[in-house]
């Protein structure tokens, strides 16, 4: 097994002076006063892994070790061994955890004893903990299910991270920046129109997209100017809502019908109609099972079960794993899902996983092949690659770039 902890290198701190990022590190500078373990919460690219290093090099464990571990590595068998193993290594230093909404509730169960422990807090290593914005739900101030992360915000202190777009400021001091490290950004020469543009985009992978939209700009006009009509003619998405014309969807071949809207995507099946809605950063899948005239109604198992996918297709999961939460066993559980979806258990999870991707990279130009196949449960590139072909017809970044073309 691959060592799932590592030290960090010297990180860079945030580029600008914007009123956000100055507030921000305001917040920084006091959590890292206190010897409480420190929740982030931030949307790809807002800078999670600067955000606990600056809390460690602010705080008294700064002479300590900044060890950094992402909970997706972690065997997910012995979750409490990985742990110890981390504070092993940190030493009286800093042990961030990413991802930590990658594990279990049951998993969870076994390790939270640490974020009580005092010798931890105050003696020995400063735990701090980050998951993605959209997980998160920071559209709840306050969480109200027993959940993993409802635990950690009672029981933690909590920052969280602004977008790119709520730092329009910034967007002038990252450009120059790019430009002063990378000889090939600094030839371009972004005209005004097309910075008031820039300024405008909502920016969903922040800083991260705004590099690879330069990168590409560089590559593409050379030393060139760029306008607004450069910037719409390679990346459409950024045109308004208004004058944005509608996404052409690429069609599953299958017996399955895609119906596309501007909430998400509607799925059909003859007996079995699964409802697929995009609800701002965050997929969500509300599955409802008609009654065949030959069929009784849905059993509750496969309710339960059919929830449990909605809540964690992003994880690992297996059939036990979800029959055991649906209280009924893995062969009822799969006889369940073959009456009454129509399919077994892993085409289920295969099919939501890839209209998952299929809605991030329809709605993302910018978007990563590998970020995305990481980000829809799936753990193996080549194989994400191959069924996401076989299913759509093509391949993940042909159906991106396609897609980004209407």
């Amino acid at each position: 097994m691959r060592t799932q902890f590592k030290l960090t290198r010297n990180e860079e701190s945030w580029i600008g002076s914007s009123d956000v990022l100055f507030t921000l590190k305001q917040q920084i500078n006091k959590l890292a006063h206190s010897t409480l373990p420190v929740h982030i919460i931030g949307a790809p690219g807002t800078g999670k892994r600067i955000a606990a290093h600056h809390i460690h090099k602010l705080s008294a464990n700064n002479d300590g070790k900044f060890i950094v571990s992402c909970c997706k590595h972690w065997n997910k068998s012995s979750p409490l061994k990985e742990l110890e193993s981390m504070l092993s290594q940190a030493q009286e230093g800093t042990l961030y955890i990413k991802n930590i909404d990658n594990i279990s509730q049951d998993q969870f169960e076994l390790i939270k004893d640490y974020w009580l422990n005092d010798d931890i807090n105050d003696h020995s290593v400063r735990l701090i903990t980050s998951a993605t914005a959209s997980k998160q739900g920071v559209d709840t101030p306050i969480p109200t299910t027993d959940n993993l992360l409802s635990w950690l915000y009672y029981h933690c202190l909590e920052l969280a991270l602004p977008k790119l777009y709520d730092r329009k400021d910034d967007i002038t001091p990252l450009i120059n920046y790019y430009k002063s490290i990378d000889s090939n950004i600094a030839k371009i020469t972004i005209c005004d129109d097309a910075l008031a543009l820039l300024k405008s985009y909502d920016w969903p992978n922040n800083v991260k997209q705004l590099k690879r939209c330069l990168d590409k700009l560089a590559f593409v006009n050379g030393s060139g100017e760029i306008h607004t009509k450069t910037l719409l003619d390679m990346f459409p998405a950024m045109q308004t809502e208004d004058s944005q014309p509608q996404a052409k969807v690429i069609p599953m071949p299958s017996v399955h019908h895609i119906e596309t809207s501007s909430n998400g995507i509607e799925e059909k099946h003859s007996a079995t109609s699964t409802r697929y809605e995009l609800q701002g950063d965050s997929f969500r899948i509300n599955l409802k099972l008609n009654q065949a005239p030959d069929k009784s109604k849905s059993h509750p198992a496969l309710t339960r079960a059919l929830q449990y996918l909605e809540d964690n297709y992003t994880k690992p999961l297996s059939l036990n794993e979800v029959a055991e939460h649906a209280c009924v066993s893995p062969s009822h559980l799969s006889f369940l899902f073959k009456r009454y979806v129509g399919q077994s258990f892993k085409q289920t999870l295969l099919r939501l996983r890839i209209n998952a991707a299929m809605v991030l990279l329809r709605e993302n130009p910018f978007s990563q092949v590998t970020e995305v196949c990481d980000d829809v449960g799936f753990s193996d590139l080549s194989f994400f690659v191959r069924k996401f072909k076989a299913v759509v017809g093509y391949s993940p970044g042909a159906y991106r770039d396609q897609s980004a073309k209407y």
